[in-house]
């Protein structure tokens, strides 16, 4: 209930202060998905819980020590978070994550790891999501999230696009391959970068 309270409450803010909009949400399948977003605002899960559906509450990793804080470790767990360990290989948000998604959840990754202010197309990606899109077979769902949150002056866009599958291909290195699927992840987040927006990053 208070996520769906938190949904409508804060969705409505955010259309009135951003002018937010999605466009695409008839691409988001149901039951589980690797959802892989660009990242360059801290605000980036809320707005990803609103384009998804309401009922679609998305899980997402959040670092360890905001877990120690009393009052937010309540309050980003009712919001679907889970703790991982950065600058590791945390075995235990790897298991987590694969259980959620063979739950028939929604998981919320930035391939990226790390916020990207300047929203560089060709800034490197991390293999976590192409590993676990290999391990769990669950489909991959890119969306593009404009950049910038200049109160009433700007737009904030959703775009969702088309869930695509992984699967490894047996005689190919692993790390090989989740460069390639990483690759198709960064390719499948950024071609749906709006038109207008592409062309004014050039000119500039």
């Amino acid at each position: 209930m208070f996520y769906k309270f938190a949904h409508i409450v804060v969705g409505a803010i955010y259309k009135l202060l951003y002018r937010f909009r999605v466009t695409g949400r008839e691409n988001i399948p149901e039951g589980a998905a690797l959802v892989c977003v660009n990242h360059s605002s801290l605000s980036d899960p809320v707005l990803i819980a609103l384009t998804l559906i309401r009922t679609d509450k998305p899980r997402f990793m959040a670092k360890i020590e905001l877990f120690k804080i009393f009052g937010l470790k309540q309050l980003i767990t009712a919001l679907g978070a889970y703790p991982v360990e950065r600058g590791a290989s945390d075995m235990a948000a790897i298991r987590t994550t694969l259980d959620i998604l063979k739950g028939g959840q929604k998981v919320l990754i930035f391939p990226q790891g790390r916020r990207i202010v300047n929203d560089d197309e060709g800034a490197a990606l991390k293999n976590g999501a192409a590993m676990l899109a290999v391990r769990s077979r669950a489909p991959l769902l890119p969306i593009y999230l404009s950049v910038g949150r200049k109160v009433f002056f700007n737009r904030i866009e959703a775009v969702v696009g088309k869930p695509f599958t992984a699967e490894k291909q047996p005689g190919i290195k692993s790390a090989e391959q989740y460069e390639a699927i990483g690759e198709q992840i960064r390719q499948g987040i950024y071609t749906l970068k709006p038109p207008d927006k592409r062309k004014k990053k050039r000119e500039d």
